[in-house]
């Protein structure tokens, strides 16, 4: 296992806190100082907006779901390849806000810069900067920055700006800046994508300063799609004002005359939407109305509104860990950053990077249903429902894809989009990934148990279901060789290391279990209301021959198997493969097998990128024996590289099942704080999502145990040796239970709800209105 890095940040338990500007951490620090509502994005840049070059920094805002189109270029293109590009794109820079003290423009790259500190305040969602400037001339005043990407207005980032002059100034200007002259910094953050976006991608529309309410509108030159942004402004006192406009840029100049002692407040409004929200002849006026709003309301209230909306997220999601403050703060900083990047209006999803950087081109992978949606389900589920909202809204897309890939039914979804169809342009490591169908319609399946949300299975989860367990009764067939046992072939699994290969077994297991899930959700919904069974399998011409052929899938499912090591392998041809010998490659090359290798010699070694078959075994574990659990763990211990952020959290949380609890904690020490330390040295092109995700479920899933695979909740909770303790909160049919862990000792409390049976260590126990607390010893 790997080395950890050294803390980059002091240790708190709410706060990540930056104690001096340094410019050789910028980019990373963009990353970690990003704030985002899952609609808005911004990167954590400076409000006075340097010239970093393009390694030092990325002036980045978002819109989740606004993306920019090119034709892809093929030096052999095959049927069913994707011809068009998504790229999430940056848009107009509506932050920027200049100081000038006198003539002299404030810039922490010049003069004395004392007293900083910046901090990301995880419990409000709100960052601040303060400091105390010199300038080259000998002006001096205290400047505090304060900034929000609102929950409560999804339009809206607010910035607040507060100066304080104490020697040599007669007058203050602050100078605020609408910049729609933006580009993507692709062959930094995108490096092998080679068609773009480059330069320019917006074309400016209109630019106008409307008595210091400025406003940007622009459509992409691709995709067709139209942006618009708008800075409004709250002076608190008397100043002269002057604007400028171009093109591209807009600019209002808000000078103040300075008295000692008088701190100037100025507040600023940003508002972006799209047309992807509403026809663009409305931008303008949605903009304009939206600011009128946050002028009415003022900062302190969207502050409190902030606070208050945090609050309630913490309240269910916070994980407390006693006596490892470094963890603490590690798992709190993930949680914050999942949360705030999920999209919440079921028209997008959740990117791998979130909204903080444009790393994987903003793309929506399978980490959201694998990985993030878990913890979104037991801890704030009206934000699964809507990720998975997502997933229904473009389920006619994947319809389309299935019959671009030969299926004459079903859907299948693409291995990474923004707007519903496939923009994978390798196929090996792409579309033959079909297991993403069956993660899906795990996450839709895991959603309903939890929640017991019966409308949502109503009218989403049972076509989903439904639609993807279609294709996986196309894909394969019964093979002879394989005793008359249905094989699936020519695909990817998660491990990215084995590409198009015969009956991956994560993706047979998964296939089965999307079937089988079909299967029952066609007789719930039967149960539930014949009327609405019989409308639903006439509109998708479900008959009773299908799910014959279906169930005969289920009973004869295919699984690799070796005998002499009695392990499930990767897939069919994996003990084949030459022995990994780690040794033979240079240090420098390990991590970056893809870039330094040809895929073909990569194929054809025994050795596995991350956890494949192990996360089938985890999330399906009430289908194994604890020795079978084992010993496919310690097989897949000798073969994984890790190479995958996705890797370490999933092996934990097998491990704790089995009582390896060392290892247990060594994967979890290694994936809580990979991001907030960048133990991978790529943080600046924005954060891990899924092993961030990860982390939780390393804990619940992992030391408690959490399991719903069985048809009921069951804890096994252990508590690692070098905590005090730890505790969490789940949501689960509509109850509350609070699980506390200390030396010795579970306990477990309904908070919320009518009461409900789970298992502890194998043993039922009732938590109920009035008996609503039970503990025992660990």
């Amino acid at each position: 296992m790997e080395t950890k890095k050294e803390m980059i940040y002091p240790v708190q338990p709410w706060d990540i806190t930056e104690t001096a500007f340094c410019q050789e951490n910028n980019y990373r620090n963009e990353t970690t100082f990003a704030l985002s509502n899952g609609y808005i994005g911004t990167r954590g840049t400076f409000e006075e907006g340097y010239d970093f070059s393009i390694d030092e920094g990325l002036e980045g805002n978002f819109i989740n779901g606004f993306y920019e189109s090119e034709d892809i270029r093929y030096g052999e293109w095959n049927f069913g390849f994707p011809v068009r590009s998504q790229s999430l794109l940056n848009l107009p820079d509506g932050k920027r806000t200049r100081i000038y003290l006198d003539d002299e423009l404030f810039d922490m790259r010049t003069g004395r810069t004392e007293e900083y500190c910046r901090v990301l305040h995880m419990k409000e969602g709100v960052v601040e900067r303060r400091l105390t400037w010199t300038s080259p001339g000998g002006r001096k005043a205290v400047v505090h920055f304060e900034r929000l990407v609102s929950f409560t207005h999804k339009n809206v980032m607010a910035q607040r700006v507060e100066i304080q002059p104490l020697e040599g100034i007669k007058q203050i200007t602050v100078q605020s800046c609408l910049n729609g002259n933006v580009e993507n910094h692709t062959r930094k953050t995108n490096p092998l994508v080679d068609y773009g976006p480059f330069g320019r991608r917006i074309q400016a529309v209109c630019c106008e300063d409307n008595e210091g309410c400025l406003y940007f509108q622009g459509k992409t030159l691709k995709s067709g799609l139209s942006v618009a942004c708008g800075a409004a402004h709250d002076t608190h006192t008397v100043c002269s004002y002057s604007g400028s406009v171009s093109e591209y840029y807009a600019q209002g100049d808000y000078v103040f005359p300075a008295e000692s002692g008088q701190t100037i407040v100025f507040d600023k409004y940003i508002v972006y939407t799209s047309s992807l929200d509403m026809p663009e002849e409305e931008l303008k006026e949605f903009v304009h109305r939206e600011e009128e709003k946050c002028i009415e309301l003022g900062y302190k209230n969207l502050r409190r509104e902030q606070t208050e909306y945090m609050d309630d997220f913490w309240k269910y999601a916070d994980v407390q860990i006693q006596g490892d403050d470094a963890l603490q703060q590690g798992i709190r900083f993930n949680l914050f950053h999942i949360m705030q990047s999920a999209g919440r209006d079921g028209r997008t999803g959740m990117g791998a990077k979130g909204l903080s950087g444009e790393g994987y081109e903003g793309h929506y992978f399978w980490d959201t249903e694998m990985y993030v949606l878990p913890f979104f389900i037991y801890t704030a589920p009206e934000i699964a429902r809507k990720l998975l909202e997502y997933r229904h809204h473009t389920l006619d897309k994947a319809r389309d894809r299935a019959r671009d890939l030969g299926h004459m039914k079903g859907a299948l979804y693409p291995w990474r989009t923004i707007n519903g169809e496939e923009a994978s342009t390798y196929f090996p490591l792409g579309t033959a990934q079909y297991h993403i169908n069956a993660d899906i319609a795990y996450a839709f399946q895991l959603y309903v148990n939890v929640t017991g949300d019966m409308d949502f299975f109503r009218d989403m989860a049972a076509e989903v279901l439904c639609e993807t367990a279609r294709v996986w009764a196309d894909v394969g067939s019964f093979a002879r060789c394989r005793g008359d046992r249905y094989c699936i072939c020519a695909v990817t699994g998660p491990d990215e290391y084995n590409a198009i290969v015969d009956n991956n077994f994560y993706t047979n297991l998964m296939a089965r279990e999307n079937i089988r899930d079909a299967l029952n959700a066609l007789k719930r919904l039967k149960e539930m209301d014949i009327k609405i069974w019989k409308e639903f399998v006439e509109r998708l011409q479900i008959t009773e021959e299908e799910t014959d052929y279906w169930q005969r899938i289920v009973d004869h499912m295919y699984f690799p198997y070796d005998e002499e090591r009695r392990v499930y392998p990767l897939d069919d041809g994996f003990m084949m493969r030459k022995p990994w010998d780690d040794s033979k490659i240079p240090p420098e090359k390990r991590h970056l097998l893809y870039e330094n290798y040809h895929p073909l010699f990569v194929y054809r070694q025994r050795m596995s990128k991350q956890a494949d078959a192990i996360l089938g075994m985890y999330l399906h574990s009430n289908l194994f024996t604890e020795e079978e659990l084992k010993r496919n763990y310690d097989f897949y211990q000798e073969v994984t590289l890790h190479h995958s952020s996705l890797s370490t959290c999933i092996f934990g949380i097998l491990a704790c099942e089995i009582g390896y609890y060392d290892e247990a904690y060594e994967y979890f020490s290694q994936s809580a704080r990979m991001d907030l330390d960048d133990y991978h040295n790529n943080f600046y092109a924005g954060i891990h999502a899924a092993n961030m995700a990860g982390t939780w479920q390393a804990i619940v899933n992992g030391f408690a145990g959490l399991r719903t695979n069985g048809g009921r909740l069951e804890l096994k909770p252990y508590l690692p040796e070098k905590w005090d303790g730890y505790s969490f909160l789940l949501r689960y049919q509509g109850n509350v239970i609070k699980t506390v862990i200390s030396k010795g000792m579970a306990e477990f409390s309904l908070l919320e709800g009518k009461g409900l049976s789970i298992w502890i260590q194998g043993k039922e126990i009732c938590l109920t209105e009035k008996e609503n607390t039970y503990a025992e010893k660990i």
